[in-house]
């Protein structure tokens, strides 16, 4: 694969992403995000940054360079996830966008612009932070609501942005697929999902009596779901990673995020079906915001943030004073049912001054915590990453 170092590096970033985020928010809560928005979000700052901040960015994503990831960012947004790719032949229906607001009185750098737009798909556009701040948000919330089919709305909340606010970085991105062989409805039940804080709660569980992509590791299994794919050049598959124990979750997101190999392997290996005898995964809608800096901080990444030492001189003309991000809003929406799976996730970076042989039966039953991923095979890039803990919460 072309793009296989990048795509491994957003792999292991999902985890880490993931894994962190659980850690701040309680391993018990359900998450879900978009590494693939995150990353693109990072990568059109990358392109306005300099010096330290531009290494810190390149060395956050991951040890293939920056180099590849931003060919990898680009070739996401021009030809795998273009905005037109509208599910033509049966296949997915998805949409990315990226989008740069600029207020009014201010201007991006000609070659800033220029990246942003041929590399990202990224159009600038001006805005009226300093005179009306409130109307520049809704504008870009609708941008966002639009461009994520109305599943995320309002991603900056009120106050987010202020007179100050010199620009916003930000990208949506929607996905809907049909299963390549969909459940039949007629065979859901209600069942136990056993909690990570105890009890458990009843919940729909789909099943199926045909052959499944399912492999078995040491301490959890991995199953994979693909979507029709049409006749498109892509293939997206979801991936379940189910501890073999019940309270296992959080020792299978460590080993995950420290191990990529370990993920990779799992996905790649995935190719021939096997028998199943018991097989349930239950039905999910997950709905996830969360203000991601800390996160990010946490993780490693902190001069983007550091009003002092932030350098992003590349990406405005003539500012009157250094850029700094203030703000990382990301917010994310999955949906799993019996005909496939709508998904959803925007980032907004808002910038201050100052994501062989026949096989013997397996079991496969998600009734406790999970992690999933939703990748793009041929490239091996993670689109949505998330963990389930209570498929009875919705939102």
């Amino acid at each position: 694969m072309k793009h296989a170092a990048a795509a491994r590096d957003v792999a292991t970033f999902s985890l880490r992403v993931l894994r962190g985020i659980a850690s701040g928010d309680g391993s018990s809560a359900n998450l879900a995000v978009s590494p693939l928005s995150l990353h693109a979000a990072l990568a059109l700052l990358g392109a306005g940054a300099r010096g330290a901040t531009l290494d810190q960015i390149v060395a956050f994503l991951g040890p293939a360079g920056g180099p590849a990831h931003a060919a990898l960012a680009s070739h996401v947004a021009l030809h795998m996830l273009a905005a037109d790719s509208a599910g033509g032949g049966g296949g997915p229906a998805v949409r990315f966008a990226n989008g740069v607001w600029v207020d009014a009185a201010l201007r991006l750098k000609d070659a800033y612009a220029r990246v942003a737009a041929e590399h990202y798909r990224a159009e600038a556009r001006p805005a009226p932070f300093k005179s009306r701040p409130e109307d520049a948000r809704l504008q870009i919330n609708q941008w966002i609501e639009s461009a994520t089919a109305g599943r995320i709305k309002d991603l900056l909340p009120q106050d987010s942005i202020h007179g100050a606010t010199p620009a916003v970085l930000a990208n949506a991105l929607y996905f809907k697929g049909g299963w390549e062989s969909k459940f039949d409805a007629s065979l859901t039940r209600d069942g136990a999902f056993y909690l990570p804080t105890g009890g458990h709660v009843s919940v729909p569980f789909m099943s199926s009596t045909g052959k499944q992509y399912i492999a078995s590791r040491l301490g959890y299994k991995v199953l994979r779901l693909p979507y029709a794919r049409g006749r498109e050049h892509r293939a997206f598959s979801m991936y379940v990673y189910l501890p073999d124990a019940h309270d296992g979750l959080p020792t299978l997101l460590q080993k995950l995020s420290s191990d990529p190999a370990a993920l990779l392997e799992s996905s790649a290996t995935l190719t021939a079906k096997v028998p199943v005898r018991e097989f349930r995964v239950p039905r999910f809608t997950l709905s996830y915001k969360t203000e991601a800096a800390a996160t990010l901080r946490d993780l490693g990444l902190t001069l983007p943030f550091d009003p002092v030492r932030a350098d992003f001189g590349d990406m405005l003309e003539a500012a009157p004073e250094p850029l700094v991000v203030s703000e990382v809003y990301h917010e994310c929406f999955v949906e799993v049912n019996e005909e496939g799976t709508e998904a959803a996730a925007a980032t907004a970076a808002v910038m201050a001054f100052g994501c062989g042989r026949p096989s013997p039966p397996e079991d496969f039953v998600a009734d406790h915590p999970f992690v999933f991923l939703i990748q793009e095979d041929l490239s091996g890039v993670v689109v949505f990453a998330g963990q389930v803990t209570n498929p009875s919460v919705s939102i």
